[in-house]
């Protein structure tokens, strides 16, 4: 017995598959050299640890950035703990003492305002005893994650790694944090 397959079912095949092929290759090429990432604004400070930072609003960057020149900012911190292992962070650093390296590396004192620029961080001890973790990611002590935000619209957010358990190089991240951020907010 002879199967009969009609011409328009043979071309349709052809361009269907024509089709995923050439839309699989522009995919392809779009996510190798179309996407353009920014890894960090190139200052010296974050060529140190693994940083990269984004600006998400470009335009209320630089009021933001008038804002915190002018002390009407206010923290949102906390810790995140190793579920897993033993916290090193506790006994290093606070909460109290993070607010005040943020608050030394802004300068103003903060001030009551109804517009306001929130600066919210978390700093993330690594869970070096966490099975499902690399061994890679396993290396650095934590990480500093920070957004900038006004009327809790995000304009700006950082993410740096620490390598110690050490106060004085959580405060440098603070301190590079806050240099890329008015560093992208000069007009």
């Amino acid at each position: 017995m002879k199967s009969f397959r009609r011409q328009s079912q043979i071309v349709n095949n052809f361009f269907t598959l024509a089709t995923i092929v050439m839309v699989t290759v522009a995919l392809s090429l779009y996510i190798k050299y179309g996407t353009k990432k920014s890894i960090n604004s190139n200052l010296q400070c974050q060529k140190t640890t693994y940083t990269y930072d984004k600006v998400y609003d470009k335009k209320l960057i630089f009021k933001a950035n008038d804002l915190l020149n002018q002390g009407i900012y206010m923290l949102d911190g906390g810790f995140i703990y190793p579920r897993f292992g033993k916290s090193y962070l506790k006994n290093e650093i606070t909460l109290k003492q993070s607010n005040e390296f943020f608050k030394s590396a802004i300068i103003k004192s903060p001030k009551e305002k109804n517009i306001f620029l929130k600066i919210k961080y978390e700093i993330v001890e690594n869970d070096k005893n966490n099975p499902r973790k690399k061994q890679k990611e396993k290396i650095h002590a934590g990480e500093l994650i920070s957004s900038f935000r006004i009327n809790e619209k995000e304009i700006f957010r950082m993410h740096t790694e620490f390598l110690q358990y050490d106060k004085e190089e959580i405060k440098q991240r603070i301190n590079c944090t806050i240099k890329a951020f008015r560093h992208n907010g000069k007009k």
